[in-house]
């Protein structure tokens, strides 16, 4: 982008602006703006009002890939993951996905067939448990570099009358494009308010949230520009956005993204599941604006990877709607594998509804807070602001 657009698009600012310049660049119409849909949430079916929800699951994954890029050791390293060296274990990381080896995965192995969500047909029927059991919408936070599939979701929400979101932005370092180190905070905010604007690549499908943009070290260069331009693009669209945060670095996560102009209110911190014995860390969040997910509930406990207890997780938003943060509460399961879907032996998208609610219920939250915290958050957070 040249200096005198950079300073036009100073001057003039917003979603409008950009989809027309960009469009222009590209000899085509311009594409629309994210002004139009301010007060509606953007579907991959096209914008719907907030009442139109439902029940709402804010963080899962429906098609994604979350295998290694090229089995690259640096990128191992940045995911946090062991990779798989002895011959025992390299053997059970390239097996196919099997009964024999769902035993090995429940205890935590490595291996690429289960992070892989493909089949369309499959996670077609595993959306419809959820949908038979009064579930109305699913945000598919699954970003560009982990294998989103925008036209495949367009049709499973036809196929099953669910609402699905479609997401914008970068999961994590250990997958980001090759290029992401010559790439300029407003390249990466540009492409976001393109996919937001005029949809993603040539599908027509328009992405309705940023993220879930995944943090592990705020100060590594790469993530503070991925999301410092996601902030950025927040503020231009009005879109809501979602970051994972590993660690206890959210604080500082919330001041990198106010200072792009993004609005706290609309920021969805992920994985608060892991202080769950810990709500005194979450409520300085909460206490800014900020909303927090727990998105790892029906996940089974396990040594080798220490996912929070569900019972605990319950604990921690029964106390939190007691002292009044309902509204700033979010619930998913972040199902993100082949061993977490029913196919496979794991509790799939429906353990909320089916499972989780009723024994929450049991714990004392009532049909108005988890009415708040499936309907009413999801319906304020998705629906659009108005683009700055």
């Amino acid at each position: 982008m040249t200096p005198h657009l950079c300073h036009a698009r100073r001057l003039l600012g917003g979603a409008l602006w950009l989809a027309a310049a960009w469009a222009a660049h590209l000899g085509a119409q311009p594409a629309p703006n994210a002004s139009d849909v301010t007060g509606r949430v953007l579907t991959v079916t096209g914008p719907v009002a907030p009442e139109a929800l439902g029940r709402t699951l804010m963080h899962e994954h429906i098609l994604a890939n979350f295998t290694i890029p090229n089995d690259e050791a640096e990128r191992w390293k940045a995911s946090g993951w062991t990779k798989p060296l002895g011959a025992t274990d390299v053997r059970l990381y390239n097996a196919p996905v099997t009964l024999d080896i769902l035993s090995a995965l429940a205890l935590g192995a490595m291996n690429r067939d289960n992070m892989l969500l493909a089949d369309e047909a499959v996670q077609a029927r595993e959306v419809a448990e959820y949908k038979k059991l009064g579930g109305g919408t699913i945000v598919d936070v699954t970003a560009s570099d982990v294998g989103r599939q925008p036209e495949s979701l367009r049709r499973i929400a036809q196929g099953s009358g669910l609402n699905i979101v479609a997401a914008t932005g970068w999961y994590g370092r250990a997958w980001y494009p090759a290029d992401m180190a010559e790439r300029s905070i407003e390249q990466l905010a540009d492409e976001m308010v393109r996919e937001i604007a005029g949809g993603i690549g040539g599908t027509g499908v328009r992405a309705g949230i940023i993220g879930s943009i995944g943090i592990t070290d705020p100060s590594n260069p790469l993530e503070d520009k991925v999301l410092r331009a996601a902030g950025r693009a927040s503020r231009l669209t009005g879109a809501p956005l979602s970051v994972a945060v590993r660690g206890r670095d959210h604080a500082r996560v919330l001041d990198a993204l106010a200072a792009e102009g993004a609005d706290v209110h609309r920021v969805i911190l992920g994985h608060a599941d892991f202080f769950a014995e810990d709500v005194a860390y979450l409520k300085p969040l909460l206490d800014r604006g900020a909303s927090v997910e727990f998105d790892l509930i029906g996940r089974p406990p396990m040594v080798t990877r220490p996912w929070p207890i569900d019972s605990r997780v319950a604990k921690a938003i029964v106390d939190l709607v007691r002292e009044g943060y309902a509204d700033r509460v979010l619930m998913s399961q972040g199902v993100d594998a082949k061993a977490g879907l029913r196919a496979y032996g794991g509790t799939g998208y429906a353990f909320i509804e089916q499972s989780f609610v009723p024994f929450m219920k049991r714990q004392g939250l009532s049909d108005a807070d988890v009415n708040a915290i499936l309907v009413g958050n999801p319906r304020r957070l998705l629906a659009f602001a108005a683009p700055r």
